[in-house]
């Protein structure tokens, strides 16, 4: 019985440490928080503003990885907009923000087996480096590339006359 108490707290471990690794990062600004509606089953994506009357409910915002694609921000704002009960996400814009290459100082990334402290002392200067810089180096360069963030609007269509118009 131990065994399996262990084996499910290490994939409960495993899952939340996965959970954690989103390649989408996504902000819900709701317009009117007193207005609670129930989730819904389908939501489309639209690139204007529909010609039929509708609400806006909330601001929706997806900042996707390095190298993410533009679907994976529709798909992650479409699921946002599902739970707050919307009918379709209408896309504002799409901004794409370089990122350059970042040097970063990763001291197990050369020889983790044998790091350059571990050598013995040498006083005098070998030919062409006491310690070669290459492959050896503790420096190493992080790619950079495009970001990409959405702008959407989650919209409700307006079906009763109770609801506010469109704004």
């Amino acid at each position: 019985m131990h065994r399996k108490s262990g084996f499910g707290l290490a994939c409960a471990l495993l899952a939340a440490a996965l959970a954690g690794c989103a390649a989408v990062a996504t902000q819900v600004t709701l317009l009117d928080p007193a207005q609670k509606f129930a989730p819904t089953e389908r939501v489309a994506i639209l690139l204007d503003f529909p010609a039929q009357p509708h609400l806006k409910i909330a601001l929706i915002e997806a900042q996707g990885m390095v190298g993410g694609s533009e679907s994976e921000l529709f798909e992650d704002a479409r699921k946002k907009a599902q739970a707050l009960g919307a009918d379709a996400v209408v896309r504002l814009e799409v901004i794409s923000v370089y990122q350059p290459p970042v040097r970063v100082y990763d001291p197990w990334f050369g020889y983790p087996f044998y790091p350059r402290y571990r050598y013995p002392y040498r006083p005098f200067y070998m030919f062409p480096y006491a310690y070669g810089p290459y492959p050896s180096s503790e420096y190493r360069w992080v790619g950079g590339g495009n970001v990409q963030t959405l702008k959407a609007v989650a919209i409700r269509y307006s079906t009763a006359a109770s609801e506010p118009p469109a704004q």
